[in-house]
């Protein structure tokens, strides 16, 4: 498969979407081998994956999710397609995004610079996103300073675990948040067939209900 080239497997991803099959888009993801499917998506879900990430989100009351640096897409669009919560996409170079060279994308985008802060976003209230989330962020100062701007009770991390030869910032545990703000982990997911990533769950410990769950 990958010697007809990542056009081939762009093509394959376009075709399931079209026909709103998540699950062979999942199958797809481990027929690759692990250097080629990266290239498309770090966090590539497994079916339980999808439904342990739908229990989680129901459970803590989360319905729409907007995420920063959503990249193509992909992992966004098979939540949506997988679970009915809707997640939405932001990203920051709107003229690198809609240019010839772009990788292709899977989902509507919003871009940054058409932003005054998070909650504006399509022009959504501030009550909308219930949470935030952040797959394979690296900008930890741009990480602090959204949250800063958030006004939802939710951040959402996935990424790889400490020690594994991947950096983020944040890593999905032990992740630095404002100083004024106080988050703490309420779940996490291992997310993937690698033993590399997770999908963390974070509240706002002001915000915070006696809710966990293993």
């Amino acid at each position: 498969m990958e010697n007809a080239g990542g056009e081939q497997v762009e093509h394959e991803i376009s075709e399931y979407i079209a026909a709103s099959d998540w699950k062979k888009v999942i199958d797809l993801g481990q027929v690759l081998p692990f250097n080629s499917r990266v290239k498309y998506l770090w966090v590539w879900p497994l079916q339980d994956d999808l439904e342990r990430i739908q229990e989680a989100l129901v459970r803590f009351g989360i319905s729409r999710v907007l995420s920063i640096g959503c990249g193509t897409g992909l992992l966004e669009w098979l939540i949506t397609a997988a679970t009915g919560i809707s997640v939405a996409g932001v990203e920051k170079d709107e003229q690198w995004w809609r240019s010839k060279y772009a990788t292709r994308t899977y989902i509507p985008m919003v871009f940054a610079e058409a932003m005054t802060n998070v909650d504006e976003s399509q022009g959504q209230q501030q009550t909308t996103w219930q949470a935030m989330m952040f797959c394979y962020f690296n900008n930890g100062a741009a990480f602090r300073e959204y949250v800063k701007n958030f006004n939802g009770h939710y951040v959402i991390i996935a990424g790889p675990m400490e020690g594994r030869g991947v950096h983020t910032d944040p890593l999905p545990f032990g992740a630095k948040f404002p100083a004024d703000q106080d988050w703490e982990v309420v779940h996490s997911i291992p997310v993937g067939s690698e033993n590399l990533n997770q999908f963390v769950i974070y509240q706002k410990r002001s915000n915070k209900e006696a809710i966990y769950f293993s």
